[in-house]
């Protein structure tokens, strides 16, 4: 049975191809220079969780931490291998893994802390974060914004790409929003054509995502150990929060104990 909830098929294998235009550099030089702030340039062991294909870790590596990445889809980890060597790529769980180690930072981006949906996973998700976190360490988690996501929501979205081999791939999403539960529930619909025209490939799967207002997430992090410092607009520090703002970059350390 295959993992619930992430990449699978035809939409783990072109992901890149879907999001090709997404910065993943200059989002790193942001997230990092605010991992630096709290650490010091002295950077030392990050671990990005749902690394996805590996995009952000390695940009990680590239700034001078020491990375290792963990995906819970078994085809997304093996494709960041086939990219990468330097950094260490695991198949893990994000609400139960256990590394036997400790991180000077500890990512989550592309709003993928939202798979895991209810406050109960998503506090184990987060406790599992802070076990791993060293004394003096922080944790950056990028989440979809509550407001934007009922207020601005489009409920089909199209991306059409055409690959180096001459295929080309359509994906359509479907989204549809439980406001209750604050979860939005994506449809895919991904088909391949191959260049002669002859064949055509298509996989369905359907996601399921929260979103967050920023005092969710920063009870969240309290519920996990964690002491929230800073929320602002990812990937735009200067900026404030706003009902336009999509996703929220949050900033958390390891909450501090009476003596």
């Amino acid at each position: 049975m295959r993992p619930p909830n992430t990449y699978h098929g035809l939409h783990a294998q072109y992901y890149d191809e879907f999001y090709s235009e997404k910065p993943y550099t200059d989002e790193a030089r942001v997230v990092d220079a605010q991992l630096v702030a709290k650490v010091g340039q002295r950077r030392g062991e990050l671990l990005d969780v749902a690394c996805g294909t590996g995009l952000h870790a390695i940009e990680f590596a590239a700034l001078g931490w020491t990375v290792t990445g963990i995906d819970i889809s078994p085809e997304l980890i093996a494709l960041a291998r086939a990219r990468d060597t330097v950094v260490e790529f695991q198949e893990h769980d994000m609400a139960e893994f256990a590394l036997g180690k400790r991180f000077r930072a500890i990512t989550c981006l592309f709003d993928s802390i939202g798979y895991a949906q209810t406050n109960e996973t998503i506090v184990a998700v987060l406790t599992r974060m802070a076990k791993h976190l060293t004394p003096d360490g922080v944790v950056a988690i990028e989440f979809l914004h509550a407001a934007t996501a009922l207020l601005h929501n489009h409920p089909v979205k199209v991306r059409r790409r055409n690959t180096d081999d001459g295929e080309r791939i359509l994906r359509i999403s479907e989204t549809s929003i439980d406001a209750r539960r604050s979860v939005m529930a994506i449809d895919y619909e991904v088909w391949k054509s191959h260049p002669d025209g002859t064949e055509q490939e298509t996989w369905s799967e359907r996601q399921l995502r929260r979103f967050f207002t920023v005092e969710e997430m920063r009870a969240l992090m309290t519920s996990a150990g964690l002491t929230s410092y800073a929320f602002f607009p990812a990937f735009s520090i200067a900026e404030s929060i706003t009902a336009s703002t999509w996703r929220v970059l949050g900033l958390a350390s390891m909450a501090r104990r009476n003596a």
